[in-house]
């Protein structure tokens, strides 16, 4: 079964300076954090330039003289577009260089990125995101972060030093020019909304300075707050399972379901208890766990998440014993049945006042007095 997304705005963003005199610094993909981002002395011009790679927006090609944008002024908006179920991902190429002077070249510079966090909701949590160097034609040379918008954010918020292995010299200064590769896709997202992740680019000289001073000043460290909900208590798959129940250490993709999720094993008890993590097998990203229910014999054991909860491991379902999660007892001895099958719902916004369609059913009778909505929301 196919999943739908209905509209989703990512509303991606540039801002900042282009040639950056008087500041040195830039907000790239938007600002969601008011006050103000001072910086330290001894900065250095940098030129930002990006292209729409593919997604909503882009038109094909990259062609290093004509950019889809300058970064230039207090803020411009990158052209994204609606990303929905034709065009759920999209990236942008982002060159950050030098300006070379007349007659001359510019000093190799230190190059830093901070982010900010975003304002804590559904999207920010589904939404996945890259960060890698790149080459000039968009080839991802290293990935330097990935998750969910909120876990990228939580990665850069105090600023870290950019050291692209073939752009800068051997004592990691930017010599010239180097290229961030911005990827993004909605993942599991179902909804409508908007979001932007604020990227601050600054670049001070190399030369009589110390390279892990942080331009940027100092920041709460505290975690980006979370923005899940659970509205919904929504079936992405369910994994049926052979006489001799589930193995310890192996990963079990959707026997029925979204493609591309699954749960890895990481304890059993005997054939009737399994306890387990919901994971994405390609590594994007996992929403929480809103129920699980493991099917023996003829009827279901239905474990709901505790309240407040998130998680996407068993532990943190209502009634687990050390994780492990099990089939109904069997009356006749008091022994559990053997697993069939394993039925996973997870948290999920509302759609206006609808919640997305399940992906998996049960197969006990009665299944449906309770479809849809979250469990201890």
């Amino acid at each position: 079964m196919s999943l739908t997304r209905r509209h989703v705005l990512a509303s991606l963003a540039a801002g900042g300076a282009g040639a950056l005199t008087g500041t040195g610094s830039a907000a790239l993909l938007g600002d969601t954090e008011t006050g103000r981002h001072s910086l330290t002395t001894g900065l250095v011009d940098l030129r930002v330039e990006y292209w729409l790679v593919d997604g909503p927006g882009a038109v094909g090609g990259i062609d290093p003289a004509d950019p889809d944008g300058v970064v230039d002024g207090p803020r411009i908006d990158v052209p994204v577009e609606t990303l929905d179920d034709d065009e759920p991902r999209g990236s942008m190429l982002v060159r950050f260089a030098l300006p070379q002077p007349d007659g001359g070249v510019n000093n190799p510079a230190n190059l830093w990125l901070r982010t900010a966090c975003p304002t804590p909701d559904p999207l920010a949590e589904f939404l996945e995101l890259r960060l890698s160097y790149a080459t000039a034609d968009g080839t991802v040379d290293t990935t330097i972060a990935a998750g969910s918008l909120r876990e990228v954010a939580e990665q850069f918020r105090t600023g870290v030093r950019l050291d692209p292995a073939n752009a800068t010299d051997e004592d990691g200064c930017l010599t010239d020019e180097t290229f961030l590769l911005v990827e993004y896709d909605l993942g599991l997202y179902v909804g409508e909304g908007t979001t932007s992740l604020p990227l601050y680019v600054a670049a001070t000289q190399c030369r009589n300075a110390d390279p892990t001073a942080n331009p940027f000043p100092a920041v709460d460290e505290t975690d980006c707050p979370p923005g899940y909900v659970c509205d919904c208590c929504w079936a992405i798959g369910k994994v049926e399972i052979d006489d001799g129940g589930f193995t310890a250490g192996e990963t079990y993709e959707f026997t029925e379901g979204v493609v591309g999720y699954g749960i890895h094993v990481t304890d059993t008890d005997g054939d009737d208890g399994v306890a387990f993590e919901l994971v994405a097998t390609d590594g994007g990203v996992v929403p929480p766990l809103c129920e699980v229910r493991v099917k023996g014999g003829r009827n279901e054991e239905v474990y709901g998440r505790a309240a407040d909860t998130y998680g996407t491991t068993t532990d943190s379902l209502d009634g687990n014993t050390d994780g492990l999660v099990y089939t109904p007892p069997n009356l006749s001895n008091g022994k559990g049945y053997g697993i069939s099958y394993v039925l996973v719902k997870v948290c999920a916004p509302e759609i206006g006042r609808d919640c997305p369609e399940d992906l998996a059913r049960s197969a006990s009778s009665g299944d449906d007095r309770d479809r849809g909505k979250g469990w201890g929301r």
